[in-house]
């Protein structure tokens, strides 16, 4: 098994120490980017590439050069530069900031934005010629650059194609020849043997492990033992047009042909890479530059960047039988088991195995996984818990107690001692013992995600209803864990002394010390609201979420009472950007075992199998580059980014600014222009400064990027702005301007006053008389508004009041503290009269019945018209006796009353009431009135159950608690009636 270990952090361990491509790593994990002319490109066929000493990428297309900042790509055509640039198959940097292009029409030179062409013979290669200047690779054989004049360097017998340098070494592909010179020596060369190869043109050269490997026409060959000899490799690669060769700074041997790309590892073996969809990559050119990112450039697809990234996925491809992972955890032998949406499977470094097949657990869904002191592996799912003992279920059967319980957390005390967080509750297993210890827990704190032991018995549960305290069999909720109420606890831990960790799923993380709590959200710079997990690593704090993984600096997180900033975390995983080709999907969101630490890496579950964050290979936070000034726009043209003197035209420009950065990262820029900025503008990824209607003045303009993880910002850059004064933002000019305007101000302030002073008195006239004339129609306003007030509070048929009113009086009805009677009165069979009678006849008898309840009502009795046939008396300062006793008087009324039929004849009702007391509880507020409603309610439904013409009283015999009164009554009334908690009352006859 130790070997096995060792295999699975090979990846790791085995990394070569300077940023490289790993060889140990399949090319299916490297990350692949790429761009086409949908990301700006300006064409799909990259010819040649280098870097430049500020870090730029510089691209060779077929149709134009352009320059690369790992984010934009700026053209360079014949308009911008006056030279041709297409069709350059060659391009080298020097330590100096040029750039040289080569090409069928010579040399061409780039400095500072501008473009020279220096002519010469066809140009088919350039690289270093040991002293900064370029050495050629021509039509003409090698040639240099002394001054502005290109001359021979050295005679190999024909035209040249390739250049390599080993140490001072150089070695010269031409046409069936290869030629090494040493020094300053005479070129010596090597000529194919084969006659089939006598006209083959080395157009690439390559050193892997001392071996000379030649990129030709004909396919690839090598040098063994001064003579040439096919490559040997297989995979028609001897026969093949190589298109680039390229060894990387990890010693493995690129070579790209028009059909595949592949890579001979340093011991010699040779793997064909699957670059992406297309079947035909055609790798036409090839560059590492100084961060150990491969850039391919292909003639049909566009630029890729391949890196090693930090991660490493764990999926379907190496035998994960379910990619959907809920819990990860590292075995006691170190392997790492993972609980899917099927099984358990575990990957000990060479591949992927069933642990536990999912018939095995009470529900295959593999939520929850804990090793206990007993090596004993325990499986909590979304359908119970189950225990291993080295394969063997050994779960004891008092754990059925938790079966179609989700289990979120096993934490254990001490032997045989744990306690289990569920979907509904928290459990105490000990010693065959199965307890729940919060029976009382509302539905949302008995959704437990995490348990943080601080004492055998204390410790702190984090819940869907926020942080709840368990101390010496008692439960709190702490003071400092207020704000969390309401918001999903998904982590607790305290990494280091004093200092308390809290994840949520939908409010941040938060940092809680000396009893005080400060939470870090989205508004302060978190990817998103979303905390699945976190661990501490080197003083780093690791979280997944599920808008992916991230880092960030401990130290950077806000304490409590610290002032208001910002933080900038570093992606690691689930970035999408639009280069990316395979996406690194991650985090999945289970129960507490959602990563688990196993010496460098991170695991995490994901949707996708087990990710693996590599902390090591990602080093030291990233290090923000230099910005530069790209450009200034004005009025149309474009000018460099030196210095700008805006002296005519308009005051509108536009400033363009970068920041060279080739490896992974989105840049955020800053800019201010001194001397009109009062403060930094912050544009986020915008490359662009935006400045309308400057006022004259000498400015400077400044700017500085930064990334996620960066600590702070990387180096300005600056620029000299001056805006020349017009003729009238003279100051002579303006002092005569502003005397003249302050005479005529004098003047016109001088005439309207005494204009304003005969209007004043004109105006008091008008408002003493129109004063009058609003008095009297604010009279009649008031008078108005108080009869429409009686009359919207009034039911037009009855002339009862009718539900507005009701609720316009309620709270100061509820506020007295007085017992109210509520009654509810509903007239018998009354669909009958208006079927029989008709509805003016109906209308008739409402009328009538309406008088006589307010005929018999108190002064501080409310009489209501409920609705239809229906009304409600409220009856204060009564008791239960009384108001029976009232109901049943109203009762016999109305049987007793003859309502006039509209045609000469009498009609002859009878009535059912319900009635019921108010408060039914401790306290007096709306709700309860509504359940003090809805029990006259079920009383009346009651009484017309009875057979009608009755009074049913439904009442509580002591104040209802809360549990109770937070659901609708209906559907608990046979358990209240059953257990005392409410009784009918009805009259003795």
């Amino acid at each position: 098994m130790l070997i096995a270990l060792l295999l699975m952090t090979g990846w790791l361990a085995a990394a070569p120490t300077a940023r490289a491509m790993d060889p140990r790593q399949p090319f299916h994990s490297y990350v692949l980017d790429h761009w086409g002319v949908e990301q700006g490109l300006p064409q799909i066929t990259v010819l040649d590439m280098a870097e430049d000493s500020a870090g730029f990428l510089w691209l060779n297309t077929q149709s134009v050069v352009a320059r690369f900042d790992g984010t934009r790509f700026v053209r360079y055509d014949r308009a911008t530069t006056g030279v041709d640039t297409s069709m350059l198959g060659a391009v080298w940097a020097d330590p100096r900031g040029g750039v040289w292009f080569g090409g069928t029409r010579g040399l061409l030179r780039q400095r500072d934005g501008h473009f020279t062409a220096l002519g010469g013979a066809a140009v088919n290669a350039i690289i270093d010629a040991g002293d900064g200047t370029p050495l050629l690779a021509t039509a003409d054989g090698v040639q240099r650059l002394r001054g502005e004049r290109i001359e021979p360097a050295g005679d190999i017998g024909g035209p040249a194609f390739s250049l390599l340098r080993d140490g001072d070494r150089l070695w010269v592909g031409g046409v069936g020849r290869v030629c090494r010179r040493v020094g300053a020596g005479v070129p010596v060369c090597i000529h194919a043997g084969q006659a089939s190869w006598q006209h083959v043109v080395v157009n690439h050269l390559a050193l892997q492990g001392g071996q000379l490997w030649l990129g030709t026409s004909a396919g690839l060959m090598r040098i063994v033992d001064g003579r040439w000899v096919a490559g040997g490799l297989g995979d028609g690669l001897d026969a093949a047009p190589i298109e680039n060769l390229l060894t990387d700074r990890g010693g493995s041997l690129w070579i790209g042909t028009a059909d595949a790309l592949y890579r001979r590892l340093p011991e010699g073996r040779l793997e064909r890479e699957d670059l992406d969809v297309s079947r035909r990559p055609w790798v036409k050119s090839m560059l590492e530059d100084h961060h150990g990112n491969l850039w391919l450039g292909t003639y049909t697809r566009g630029l890729y960047r391949v890196w090693n990234g930090w991660t490493r996925r764990i999926s379907v491809r190496d035998g994960v039988r379910d990619p959907l992972v809920w819990s990860v955890l590292r075995a006691p032998d170190g392997a790492i088991v993972f609980g899917t949406n099927s099984d358990v499977e575990v990957y000990d470094g060479q591949r992927v195995r069933t642990l536990i097949p999912g018939s095995a657990l009470p529900n295959p869904s593999a939520y929850e996984l804990h090793y206990d002191r007993r090596q004993r592996l325990w499986v909590g799912t979304r359908g119970g818990i189950a225990v291993f003992d080295h394969g063997t279920n050994v779960t004891p059967p008092a754990l059925q107690g938790l079966r179609n319980l989700q289990i979120n957390d096993i934490h254990e005390v001490g032997d045989d001692d744990f306690r289990i967080g569920t979907s509904a509750g928290l459990y105490r297993w000990k010693q065959g013992e199965l307890t729940r210890l919060d029976p009382q827990a509302t539905a949302a704190e008995a959704i437990v995600r995490s348990i943080l032991a601080l004492a055998p018995e204390h410790f702190y549960v984090g819940t869907r209803d926020g942080v709840r305290e368990w101390r010496d069999g008692q439960w709190t909720r702490p003071a400092w864990a207020e704000p969390l109420r309401g918001h999903f606890v998904t982590r607790l831990a305290t990494p280091e002394p004093g200092l308390l960790l809290v994840a949520t799923s939908d409010a941040g993380i938060g940092v809680m010390v000396d009893g005080r709590l400060r939470m870090t959200g989205q508004k302060e710079g978190l990817p998103s609201d979303n905390v699945w997990t976190f661990d501490l690593l080197g003083g780093q704090l690791y979280v997944s979420s599920m808008d992916g993984a991230w880092r960030l600096p401990l130290a950077q997180l806000p304490r409590p009472g610290s002032p208001p900033r910002t933080v900038s975390p570093q992606r690691l995983a689930g970035e999408q950007r639009s280069t990316t080709v395979d996406s690194v999907r991650c985090c999945n969101g289970g129960a507490r075992a959602r990563s688990v630490v196993a010496g460098d890496i991170i695991w995490y579950a994901s949707t996708d199998g087990i990710l693996g964050v590599d902390t090591r290979a990602l080093g030291d936070p990233p290090s923000a580059p230099r910005a530069q000034v790209v450009s200034v726009d004005h009025d149309g043209r474009q000018y460099g980014g030196d210095a700008f003197t805006l002296d005519h035209g308009s005051r509108d420009l536009t400033i363009h600014y970068t920041a060279p950065y080739l490896p992974v990262g989105t840049l955020h820029f800053r800019y201010r222009l001194d001397g009109y900025d009062k403060e930094w503008q912050y544009a986020d990824v915008r490359r662009e400064a935006f400045y309308t209607h400057l006022p004259a003045g000498d400015y400077r303009f400044r700017v500085a990027a930064t990334l996620p993880g960066a600590d702070g910002y990387g180096a300005e850059a600056g620029m000299v702005v001056e805006v020349t004064p017009h003729w009238y933002e003279n100051l002579l000019v303006r002092f005569v301007a502003a005397a003249a305007l302050a005479v005529l101000l004098f003047a016109l302030a001088r005439w309207s006053m005494r204009r304003q002073r005969r209007r004043n008195a004109w105006l008091e006239e008008q408002v003493e008389r129109r004063t009058g004339k609003l008095s009297r129609a604010l009279e009649r306003l008031r008078v108005t508004n108080l009869a429409l007030a009686e009359e919207s509070h009034t039911d037009a048929l009855t002339a009862l009041h009718n539900r507005r009113y009701l609720l316009a009086q309620l709270p100061a009805l509820l506020a007295s503290g007085s017992r109210i009677g509520v009654v509810q009165i509903d007239i018998d069979h009354f669909k009958d009269v208006n079927d029989a009678w008709g509805h003016a006849a109906g209308d008739s008898v409402l009328r009538e019945l309406g008088g006589k309840l307010a005929e018999l009502r108190r002064d501080s009795d409310i009489t209501v018209r409920w609705g239809g046939e229906e009304f409600l008396l409220l009856l204060r300062d009564v008791e239960a006796d009384d108001v029976l006793r009232i109901a049943e008087r109203l009762r016999r009324d109305i049987a007793a009353k003859a309502f006039a039929d509209g045609r000469g004849g009498v009609i002859r009702l009878t009535c059912s009431i319900g009635f019921s007391m108010h408060p039914l509880a401790a306290h007096e507020d709306m709700a309860t009135f509504e359940m003090a409603v809805e029990l006259a309610d079920l009383a009346l439904y009651r009484a017309k159950y009875l057979g009608r013409d009755r009074c049913v009283g439904l009442l509580a015999t002591a104040p209802l608690p809360p549990s109770v009164l937070g659901e609708p009554l209906a559907p608990q009334l046979d358990a209240l009636l059953a257990a005392g908690q409410l009784q009918w009352m009805r009259s003795a006859g």
